[in-house]
C-alpha cells in the first residue's frame, strides 16, 4: 500500500530558494536539507531571504518577458531584412586588353534590367557587351563557344534594356575587344537597375 501523501500543512518553505519542500526531505529544487528546530532569528532571516528570492524571480521573469516583447515588436515594425540586388548597381571597371568583367544576379522571368554603360578612358574606345545565362557563361568563361542572350559590339557606349525570357542567373559581361599587344586599357562606367514587371497598385 503506497505511503499517504503529506498534508499541505506539513510542507515547509526552503530557506535557500523559497520552493515548497516536503516534510523531512531535501528541497527538490536546490537540494538543501531542512533546518531542524529553527530559532526565531533563523526564521526571520529565512523569511527575508525567501522574499528576496521571490522578488528576484519576479524581476527576472519581467525582464525576459519585456525582452521577448521588444524583440517581436521590433521585428514586426522593421520587417524582413532588405538586401541590395546585385544587378542594381553603379561603378567603374578596369578592363585590360582581351579581358572582361561582369555583373551577375538572379532575374525572375519577364523581369528586366535597365541601365547604360560608356567607356570613359580612352574616350571613344569600343567595348563588347553581352548577356549570358548561367550555362552559356560557364562555357564563355572557359573559352568555349557560347551564344549570348543579347550582344552589342564595337560601340563605346550603349543602353541596357534586357528582359529575361525565363528565371535564371544572368551575367552582364563587358569585354575589352583589343589584342593584348595593343596596350589599350579601358575604364568603363556602368549603371544598372533591376526592375520587376509586377505592377503593385
Amino acid at each position: 500500500m503506497p505511503a499517504p501523501l503529506p498534508l499541505p500543512s506539513d510542507w515547509q518553505t526552503c530557506g535557500l530558494c523559497g520552493e515548497a519542500m516536503p516534510p523531512g526531505g531535501p528541497c527538490p529544487t536546490c537540494g538543501k536539507l531542512p533546518t531542524s528546530n529553527p530559532t526565531p532569528r533563523q526564521a526571520t532571516r529565512q523569511r527575508r531571504w525567501s522574499r528576496t528570492v521571490g522578488s528576484l524571480r519576479i524581476v527576472l521573469v519581467t525582464v525576459v518577458v519585456l525582452g521577448l516583447a521588444w524583440a517581436m515588436l521590433s521585428a514586426v515594425y522593421t520587417g524582413p531584412p532588405v538586401y541590395a540586388d546585385p544587378l542594381t548597381t553603379q561603378g567603374s571597371y578596369h578592363l585590360t586588353p582581351g579581358h572582361f568583367t561582369y555583373l551577375a544576379g538572379a532575374i525572375t522571368g519577364e523581369d528586366y534590367i535597365v541601365g547604360n554603360y560608356t567607356v570613359t578612358d580612352p574616350v571613344g574606345a569600343a567595348v563588347v557587351f553581352q548577356v549570358y545565362n548561367s550555362t552559356a557563361f560557364s562555357a564563355f568563361a572557359h573559352g568555349h563557344a557560347a551564344t549570348p542572350q543579347w550582344s552589342v559590339s564595337g560601340e563605346p557606349a550603349g543602353r541596357i534594356v534586357f528582359a529575361a525570357p525565363y528565371t535564371d542567373t544572368f551575367y552582364l559581361v563587358f569585354e575589352n575587344p583589343y589584342q593584348a599587344a595593343s596596350g589599350i586599357n579601358e575604364t568603363l562606367y556602368a549603371t544598372t537597375e533591376y526592375q520587376s514587371n509586377v505592377v503593385i497598385g
